[in-house]
This record gives C-alpha cells, structure tokens and sequence, in this order.
C-alpha cells in the first residue's frame, strides 16, 4: 500500500515539474507556413512570463509541423522590440539542422532543441523573444511564435 502511495506521488511530482516548463506562446504577426504546438522552456515556473537568470544555463523546445519541405533550414532568435526585431548575436542565422531533424518534411512533426548559458552582461528587463524557422531558399517557407520571458541577475 505505501509503496502505491509513493508511486502515485512520484508519477504526480514528474507531471507537475513537466506541465510547469510548458511556456505560453503566440504565432507571429507575419505570415507563418508552420503549427507551433508546444513552447517548453527551461527553467519557467511561469508559463505568462519564464524567468531566466543570467549566467545559467536555459533551454528551449518547441514541437512544430512545417507545411513545408526543406533540406537546407535556418533558425534564429530575436528580441521583438517595437522598433523592430534585434537578433540574438549568438543565434541570428544558424543552421538549423544542428538542433532539430533534417531535412524538414511538410506535414511531419518534428522538435527543435536548444541550449544555451545566458551571458552576464544580457540586460535585466522582461522581453518578446521571437523563434524563427525558415527555409534557406525561400524565407516566406517559415515557423514563426513569440513567447515572453524575464532577465534577471
């Protein structure tokens, strides 16, 4: 009996943890070739606004499904400020093969993995990231969402 107690509490604290790195997200204002079904973001006890702390080691996955097949991907992070989109110096056009299946077949669910230590001198604030996906040879071929964290010290 006991050990069925523990078991059901074990299995409950892992769903807890689970759901609570699961970040709320939106499609981008441009037009996207992509379903974005799920942001998870590590640490984010926050889904409305993850907290990240500078110097610490965080990590994004999201599952999406292209409509569209590409063997030569890009990916990208950016700030959408309101002055426009300001790239993540480390990530502005990187190969996204490295961090998620290749080639991208339409229609196919795939995941995207990435990790990174935030850099000490990134400013504190609360801000728009932006998470691009797009086919090298024809940059309107993209998955595009928005999730919202905040820096901190």
């Amino acid at each position: 009996m006991s050990t069925n107690i523990f078991l059901i509490f074990a299995v409950l604290s892992t769903v807890s943890v689970a759901l609570a790195k699961v970040a709320n997200f939106k499609k981008c204002d441009e037009a996207s070739m992509c379903d974005v079904s799920q942001v998870r973001i590590e640490p984010c006890s926050n889904p409305k606004k993850c907290l990240l702390k500078k110097g610490a080691t965080s990590a994004i996955s999201f599952d999406y499904t292209p409509k569209f097949s590409s063997d030569k991907v890009l990916t990208g992070l950016f700030w959408a400020s309101d002055a426009g989109d300001v790239p993540f110096p480390d990530l502005e056009k990187a190969n996204a093969c490295e961090f998620t299946t290749c080639p991208l077949e339409a229609e196919k669910q795939n995941r995207l993995d990435y990790s990174l230590v935030l850099g000490k001198k990134l400013p504190n604030g609360i801000f728009e990231i932006k998470w691009k996906i797009w086919n090298e040879d024809n940059t309107t071929e993209n998955c595009c969402f928005v999730a919202k964290i905040e820096l901190r010290k």
